[in-house]
């Protein structure tokens, strides 16, 4: 069937990183429910032509051609965008929601001959066909190739959807078309510095050049799991299993975490972050273990609200997120350091990567790399087994709608998102979300060298985040030790 194509954008910078050279990241976002599992079921396609018809980037494709890559928005055309496209049930008797998450992400996405990736995004329903008339739990997937969405999409889509599926005057006809098609990312994010951006660009890149030379002899241990059965075969390069962890904090812990944040005056990626940083240290010990070492993490940022000049909104569905990274700027005693500080530090240097330096300058430095075929394909080669990052994290944020569709009739219990990494990747990505009960939903995915040490990390770090929680244990004097000794062995 020939279908028309409205707009081309040829990717570049961040979003041609995720899909290169055969590459794909496919983001999850596992939303737990309660209510009526057969509601949803039943006015899913429906709520689909809606969500197709509202959000242009539900009609694109990715196309490859040579080594360019193309996001490609189609005409809204009924027959060639049919609703099963992109909708799916699958029932939980036969595999787990952690089982099909990891395996589905996992999944080569592209044709057979490796040069399109169609439909980007796809809804499945897991629940228990043996027990509908009792059971009201089951959950809600929504898959998204990452070139094309990002985790704040998802929450979008996943509050468009259930408000549809739950509405009583659900009418895909009465779905006016959205045409309005939103530009890359990189193409909203000014040029820093003016005329010395050459320089610093230059510097930047160098810099760079000699932190990924350090990954030949990573901290984090990894052990490679190439996919065997790639589709993508046309580019030599490899393609990697991702591992998933997934795990939960109790109901109260988000309410006690804001409340020492105000006591102590820092957002809550502060002590996030610092107890990322504990968990490296504890986990993955250096010669000196008095010290706490500087250590970077890579984090993402949701640009929506941070370009004025922009059509964005907050409910604009694309990526539309900016990179950069966090790291202490001198080591730390571990026995006299306060964690609060830790915590303060971390927050600032996150807030200091929105200036130019930092995420402008990050994104403008990929885009240049990436639109120039020599200096990509040396970038490409510098990467140790296609890693460029050690560990990044992802705080994808509160929920921000509402958990209750139509009186309760659908309850948001719980939110996990995370995406794998097969070409070009971060050795770890810890993801975190709070939606419905109030508990923080972490995931992580990773390619450590075993499962028990991956759990292990996962562990600590959780258990740091309900110690400095606790107003008792994590005080204004508690030190790094002090926190570090608070672990059970």
């Amino acid at each position: 069937m020939t279908h028309k194509v409205l707009s081309t954008f040829v990717l570049d910078g961040f979003e041609k990183l995720l899909c290169a050279h055969g590459g794909w990241e496919t983001i999850c976002h596992a939303a737990h429910l309660t209510g009526n599992s057969m509601k949803l079921m039943s006015n899913a396609l429906a709520a689909i032509e809606c969500l197709v018809k509202r959000h242009p980037r539900m009609r694109t494709r990715l196309r490859v051609e040579a080594n360019d890559y193309f996001l490609d928005t189609l005409e809204y055309n009924p027959e060639y965008l049919s609703n099963d496209l992109f909708f799916s049930t699958i029932d939980s008797n036969e595999s787990s929601w952690q089982d099909v998450v990891e395996r589905r992400c996992n999944q080569d996405p592209y044709s057979i001959d490796g040069t399109l990736i169609f439909p980007l995004f796809h809804f499945v329903l897991l629940f228990n066909s043996k027990a509908l008339e009792t059971e009201d739990r089951f959950q809600l997937l929504l898959f998204e190739n990452h070139c094309a969405s990002d985790g704040r999409s998802g929450l979008v889509l996943v509050n468009d959807f259930l408000t549809l599926v739950t509405s009583s005057n659900l009418n895909p006809t009465s779905e006016p078309l959205n045409a309005d098609i939103l530009p890359l990312i990189s193409n909203l994010i000014p040029r820093p510095f003016g005329p010395f951006y050459p320089i610093l660009s230059f510097l930047g890149w160098h810099i760079y050049q000699r932190e990924l030379r350090k990954l030949t002899q990573p901290r984090i241990p990894v052990k490679l799991n190439p996919l065997p059965d790639s589709q993508s075969n046309r580019f030599d390069v490899p393609q990697y299993y991702t591992k998933f962890l997934f795990s939960s904090s109790s109901s109260d812990l988000y309410v006690n975490m804001h409340k020492q944040c105000r006591l102590h005056e820092v957002t809550l990626n502060g002590p996030l972050l610092a107890c990322l940083q504990l968990a490296i240290h504890h986990c993955f010990p250096l010669g000196d273990d008095t010290k706490l070492q500087p250590f970077p993490i890579g984090t993402a940022f949701d640009m929506r609200s941070r370009l004025p000049r922009s059509a964005l909104t907050k409910t604009s569905v694309g990526v539309f997120i900016g990179v950069s990274e966090v790291k202490l700027r001198r080591s730390l005693s571990i026995r006299s350091a306060r964690f609060w500080s830790l915590a303060k530090k971390c927050m600032v240097l996150t807030r200091n990567q929105l200036k130019s330096e930092g995420v402008p300058l990050v994104m403008n430095l990929l885009t240049d790399i990436t639109t120039q075929g020599r200096s990509f394909a040396r970038f490409t080669r510098s990467l140790p087994d296609g890693r460029h990052s050690e560990l990044a994290f992802s705080n994808i944020g509160k929920y921000p709608f509402s958990c209750e569709y139509n009186h309760d009739e659908i309850r948001l219990r719980g939110l996990h998102v995370i995406n794998n990494n097969s070409v070009y990747r971060t050795t770890a990505v810890v993801f975190a979300t709070c939606a419905g009960d109030g508990q923080l939903d972490f995931s992580l995915a990773h390619e450590m060298d075993s499962d028990e040490r991956a759990q292990q990390f996962l562990n600590t770090f959780l258990r740091l985040i309900d110690i400095c929680a606790d107003e008792k244990l994590c005080r204004r004097e508690t030190t790094l030790n002090d926190l570090l000794n608070a672990i059970p062995s």
